[in-house]
Formats: structure tokens, C-alpha cells, sequence
């Protein structure tokens, strides 16, 4: 099975290396994007440097990013993208075992495309379903652009697989903004209005959607 895991980063150089030294096996498949705005990765000294790093013109958002670690996964002819947070930190043996699970699932004939853990911490794409299901929508930068991919993928007929392997999310999750004040300050503003957009997008609030096709079209 060919993969490749994307971690991407912004902030808290800290958290990412308890994210990258707990998925050593992944090592040479992994890429990290860095969407620090003065490159910071590229100054590093403690990252690895079996991993590369890959420095986007300008920095990119949640959504971008996906997109570009799909064309990564695609122009490398990989059955499999793997995405992992930057504050996320895998339990002893769970990529190996996270990997056994999607070894099994592609010759297993099921529909599938996405496994998750502790929900998408470290997550896998089938990039089968991500050739029908398509980019993500980047009107969403961050937040509902999940829940909208997902709910995209069972609307197309995967299947999600929840594999419960152990993975921490560290600081409670949305490390990222939390520890940038002016990102913070952004989100509150602009929470309301990607939530509103995914309703008007699927016809109702999480949950309580009525669209099975996008603006009911």
C-alpha cells in the first residue's frame, strides 16, 4: 500500500515534534507543510530532517492545505493520504496498527473513505473516494470544513471506519488558534459566519441538514 501523511503547522514547535517522534514508522512517508508566516521550519534545528518540508508561496489555510497534500498523494500515485494534527500525539502502537487496519481495508473490497482514531487526529483518506468526492471547500478555512468533507463522503456512499486507536489531542484541541491571540480574535468574528455558510450550504445546522446536494442543487 502506497501513503503519504501530511502534518501541517502553524505554531507550537513544541507540540509538533511530540506529534512527529510518536509516528516514527511514518517517517518516510511524511511531509510537513509549513504555513508559519517567516518559514520557521526552515530554521529549525531539532526537526528531523528525514522528513521534508515543504514551504507553500504564502501560507495556506486548513482547506488549502488538504487540497495540496491530495495533489501530493495523487501525483505520487498513492492509494492512501494520511493526515495528522499538528498538537496531535500518537499512543505507542497505534501507527502500526493504524496501519494493519488500512492495509486490511484496501484488500477488503469495502466501500471506505476515511478511518479515523481519535476522531480525525490522525486520520486516512481512500484516495479512491477522494477522486470522487473532490477538494475541499476552501469557503470554509478551518472550521465545518470537516464536517462538510465528511459529510460529502457518505453522501457519495463511503464509509466512514472509527478505529478508536489511541491518539491525544493536545490542550484540548485548536492549539493553533489558541496560542495566537490574533487568531483568536479572527475566529470569534468569523465563526458565526462559516456556520451560517454550512447552513445555507446544507440546508440546516449540524445534524439537522436537509440537502443532499450542495445549496440543494
Amino acid at each position: 500500500m502506497k501513503y503519504l501523511i501530511g502534518i501541517p503547522y502553524t505554531n507550537r514547535p513544541d507540540l509538533l515534534y511530540l506529534a512527529v517522534n510518536s509516528i516514527k514508522v511514518f517517517w518516510p512517508q511524511a511531509i510537513l507543510i509549513d504555513n508559519s508566516k517567516n518559514y520557521d521550519l526552515r530554521y529549525d534545528k531539532q526537526m528531523s530532517p528525514e522528513i521534508p518540508v515543504y514551504e507553500p508561496p504564502v501560507p495556506l489555510t486548513f482547506s488549502q492545505t488538504m487540497n495540496l497534500l491530495q495533489r501530493m498523494a495523487l501525483e505520487r500515485q498513492c492509494q492512501v493520504l494520511l493526515f495528522m494534527h499538528n498538537d496531535a500525539e500518537a499512543h505507542p502502537g497505534t501507527p502500526e496498527a493504524f496501519l494493519a487496519v488500512l492495509q486490511e481495508l484496501q484488500v477488503s473490497g469495502r466501500k471506505w473513505g476515511i478511518a479515523l482514531t481519535n476522531y480525525d487526529t490522525l486520520a486516512a483518506f481512500n484516495m479512491e473516494a477522494v477522486m470522487n468526492v473532490g477538494i475541499w471547500d476552501t469557503v470554509l478555512p478551518q472550521y465545518f470544513a470537516d464536517i462538510d468533507y465528511y459529510r460529502r463522503m457518505r453522501l457519495a456512499g463511503y464509509e466512514e471506519v472509527i478505529t478508536d486507536l489511541g491518539v491525544t489531542h493536545h490542550n484540548n484541541a485548536s492549539s493553533t488558534i489558541k496560542s495566537d491571540s490574533d487568531r483568536m480574535f479572527l475566529h470569534h468574528i468569523t465563526f458565526p459566519l462559516y456556520e451560517r455558510y454550512y447552513e445555507t450550504k446544507w440546508g440546516g445546522k449540524i445534524g439537522e441538514e436537509r440537502f443532499n446536494t450542495p445549496f440543494n442543487r
